[in-house]
């Protein structure tokens, strides 16, 4: 650990246990460059992995970075390699770590009404980063901003489980609440350039006025989840009416805004990912009973039995998801993994291709049809159709692991670590990412055109 790292974290730890004086200190002597922004971010999001709930289904960790991407796009030149993180958590929060972590809390995933929500936020917190407000808030002589990060981790530490999640969202909160004296210029900017990244990037900008609305809403439903910053801020109604005044003065209006399709699946994974069977399931059931002409509700269902392993259920919600609506795409193909893994490869591949029909560019497709080829050990053909869903979408995580195993089966043991490599970098896994690159160097030869390749990528990968 890098030293400079390793002191702001006990600093930091050590002020939220009362060393105050110590902080005091940093505040006055250290403000950090762009290049101790990265490590202590890198730093924080190591402790992190280890000591908070973080959901770590690919699809989940795909569907936040293909979201992000735009938006990171239209903020460039960015001093930051982004990387996107969900927590395991019911508060309705969000938080962006110096050098370009952000972290997600799947309550507020699981509450927004569309993706455009979830786009605004992630502009908001991309613009905090992207404008180093927490290394402005240090040179000004705080250190709260990044104190209530520690805080996080030590609430996590402190209590564990469910109640360190508890602690960690109210330690984070307690800090933003802290810091809201000399910040309103901060989220006032971020509000700005938000807007700004969400127009460029397609988005429709409203987004972020919906995503306010959504925490008022919830603020007078139950106060428990909403961040105490958000709770003790005063300039809510005005910062909305501010932003309507930008869209309006510089027509921020998109004729057709950018649409990540299925936003209701990605829920209904996370769902499942983030809620115990016994609970998720009856939940869902219920939502079903209420509209049961709704195929994107069965489609949802489907989505927990399949995590809670009753294959048959799923099955029949699935089915029901296509009867009611034989254009739902993202269905045929969920239809078609879970048929696969029953063996019922002919039903899968008509699923496969009833998909690939409605939505030809639809990657996911591609992936689950090359799962199936590996399990019928065709490791080639699953190759081929893992390169078109990954020239589709460049986000794809899982699409790696698999095509890993596929050049295992074919016995190329420097492919199999080179697309090791790459999963477990998409999944912000960079000491694993750096040890399979090795190996894949080892392979190669260092003063082979691929092992300088190889080299190459391990220096990126060490400086972002």
């Amino acid at each position: 650990m890098p030293r400079v790292v390793r002191w702001f974290l006990v600093t930091f730890l050590a002020a939220v246990v009362g060393c105050a004086p110590t902080v005091k200190k940093a505040e006055r002597v250290f403000t950090p460059s762009l290049k101790s922004e990265k490590e202590m971010g890198q730093e924080f999001a190591q402790e992190a992995a280890k000591k908070l709930s973080l959901v770590e289904d690919p699809e989940v960790v795909e569907y936040i970075s293909r979201l992000g991407q735009p938006i990171i796009q239209a903020a460039q030149p960015m001093p930051y390699r982004f990387r996107f993180h969900v927590v395991k958590s019911p508060s309705l929060n969000a938080f962006a770590v110096p050098g370009g972590h952000l972290y997600l809390f799947s309550g507020l995933l699981l509450k927004a009404q569309t993706a455009n929500e979830v786009a605004a936020v992630i502009a908001h917190e991309l613009s905090h980063v992207k404008h180093r407000h927490t290394a402005q808030m240090i040179g000004k002589g705080t250190l709260v901003s990044l104190t209530s990060l520690a805080a996080i981790l030590a609430g996590a530490v402190a209590t564990g489980g469910e109640g360190g999640q508890a602690v960690m969202a109210g330690a984070l909160g307690a800090g933003q609440a802290a810091r809201l004296a000399f910040t309103r210029e901060f989220e006032e900017e971020a509000d700005r350039f938000g807007l700004f990244y969400m127009y460029q990037a397609g988005y429709d900008p409203r987004g972020l006025l919906d995503f306010f609305a959504m925490m008022n809403r919830e603020q007078r439903l139950l106060t428990s989840k909403i961040p105490p910053y958000l709770l003790t801020h005063p300039m809510v109604p005005e910062r909305m009416e501010q932003i309507e005044n930008l869209i309006r003065v510089h027509r921020l209006e998109v004729r057709e805004p950018r649409e990540e399709p299925d936003f209701y699946r990605f829920q209904g994974i996370l769902q499942a990912e983030v809620g115990e069977p016994t609970q998720t399931v009856p939940l869902l059931k219920q939502r079903v009973e209420e509209r049961p002409d709704d195929p994107k509700r069965w489609h949802q269902l489907a989505l927990t039995y399949v995590r809670s392993g009753w294959t048959g259920e799923a099955v029949k919600a699935l089915e029901k998801a296509v009867a009611l609506d034989p254009g739902l795409c993202p269905a045929w193909v969920d239809l078609g993994a879970l048929l696969a893994r029953l063996e019922r490869t002919e039903e899968a591949q008509e699923a496969f291709r009833r998909a690939i029909d409605l939505r030809p560019q639809h990657a996911p497709a591609y992936v689950e049809w090359g799962r199936m080829l590996l399990r019928k050990n065709r490791p080639s053909e699953a190759l081929s159709l893992l390169d078109k869903a990954l020239s589709l979408d460049p986000n794809l995580i899982l699409a790696h692991e698999l095509r890993a195993r596929a050049r295992k089966e074919l016995k190329d043991e420097a492919g199999f670590h080179e697309e090791m490599a790459s999963y477990c970098e998409k999944l912000d896994r960079s000491l694993d990412a750096i040890r399979h690159l090795r190996l894949a160097l080892k392979i190669h030869g260092e003063n082979t055109p691929k092992g300088e390749e190889i080299k190459r990528r391990i220096d990126i990968i060490r400086s972002s």
